[in-house]
């Protein structure tokens, strides 16, 4: 008997909180990490006892609502009768954000191009707030999701997709916020990005237009995928574009690795590569298992053999 398991019926809303939720749960945890990779150090080094205590309140504040945010975001996308602390917590946020705002411009200062508050206004205002309407618009109404069979390559699959559209997404925030930040320098001009020193030129722009595309590809490979777990026969565009990318990064491998030898080849690389030929395999498996009709047939037949022992 093959491994099938229903899917939980989520709406395209849905779906999008669950990956923008997983997004924020990791980006949380990564900065949990990282703050306390800082801050040890300071601590046992001996540095100003008051200020660790600070940095490291911030950091706590920060890390847990981004991962509160992440919780109540997949609970609502496993459910929408939940969105409503989500919703809550969003609007809550977006409040805070708009009175600091209006507290810099008080004192004469316009933090909106600050690179955390701009990060925070896109991510919380613009992304998750209207996500949570859109749930709650959906549950209102009565809307809800497709369930599929999937088998564990379809999940497999789905799982893998979802990573590929969370590092998509990740780079078009990351894109995003430079190139808001970098708007108000000129041509030529020095300009301070999170502690790094930039100077603004034509060839950075083209840079972030060129990371920008190639995250939105990303993204739609990402949903081609999904929609290929979901409905096996339409995994074939999914099957052609990671076949493309797996060709892609065999290539730069191969050229790698005659050009510097075995230690020339970087572990990104090398990480992608197993990647995407995990995807093409998930792909091609998940093209020639049987249909979904064949798949219900098998799960019911096999369900009435063990009712029947």
């Amino acid at each position: 008997m093959r491994d099938l398991e229903l899917s939980t019926p989520r709406t395209p809303a849905q779906a999008v909180l669950r990956i923008v939720s997983i997004l924020m749960g990791g980006m949380g945890a990564l900065v949990l990490v990282g703050g306390l990779i800082v801050l040890i150090p300071s601590v046992i080094g001996g540095s100003d006892f008051w200020a660790a205590v600070t940095f490291g309140v911030m950091i706590l504040v920060v890390a847990g609502l981004l991962i509160l945010t992440a919780a109540l975001g997949i609970a609502a996308s496993n459910n929408s009768a939940r969105v409503g602390p989500y919703r809550f917590l969003c609007y809550l946020v977006g409040l805070g954000v708009l009175v600091a705002i209006a507290w810099g411009w008080g004192v004469g200062t316009f933090i909106l191009f600050d690179p955390v508050v701009l990060t925070t206004t896109i991510v919380y205002v613009l992304i998750c707030s209207r996500l949570a309407d859109k749930v709650k618009e959906e549950h209102d109404n009565g809307v809800r999701g497709e369930t599929f069979l999937r088998s564990r390559h379809q999940r497999a699959l789905h799982l893998l997709s979802e990573v590929i559209i969370l590092k998509g997404v990740l780079t078009i925030v990351v894109v995003g916020v430079l190139g808001a930040a970098l708007v108000v320098y000129g041509e030529g001009e020095r300009a301070l990005i999170s502690g790094i020193p930039v100077t603004v030129s034509g060839t950075l722009y083209a840079l972030l237009v060129v990371g920008g595309l190639s995250a939105g590809l990303a993204v739609l490979v990402g949903c081609l995928g999904i929609r290929g777990s979901n409905r096996p026969e339409k995994i074939v565009p999914f099957l052609v574009l990671a076949s493309i990318a797996l060709a892609f990064d065999v290539v730069q491998v191969a050229g790698m690795f005659v050009e510097r030898g075995i230690q020339g080849v970087t572990f990104d690389l090398m990480l992608d590569l197993l990647f995407m030929g995990s995807c093409v395999y998930l792909a091609v498996r998940v093209l020639r298992q049987p249909s979904p009709e064949e798949l219900m047939a098998e799960a019911v037949g096999a369900a009435m053999v063990s009712a029947e022992e």
